[in-house]
């Protein structure tokens, strides 16, 4: 019966030890990007406010590139 207690408090305290860490760790970087505006001196010194939208595209990956046939 000693260890069946044994087991059972090792798997609450596991428990307890993820949910603390799930809880104090900060969420990825999943938020959304605003764009960007930019001002541009063109000819003459005409100013020119130009909006550069944010690209979503860009995310890392595990994937490797193809092997090459041959």
């Amino acid at each position: 019966m000693r260890g069946v207690w044994a087991t059972l408090i090792s798997v609450w305290a596991l428990f307890a030890i993820l949910a603390v860490l799930a809880w104090t760790r900060q969420p990825s970087g999943s938020s959304q990007q605003a764009p960007t505006t930019v001002i541009v001196k063109g000819k003459n010194g005409v100013s020119q406010l130009v909006t550069v939208p944010s690209t979503s595209a860009t995310h890392a990956t595990t994937r490797t590139s193809p092997v090459p046939v041959g």
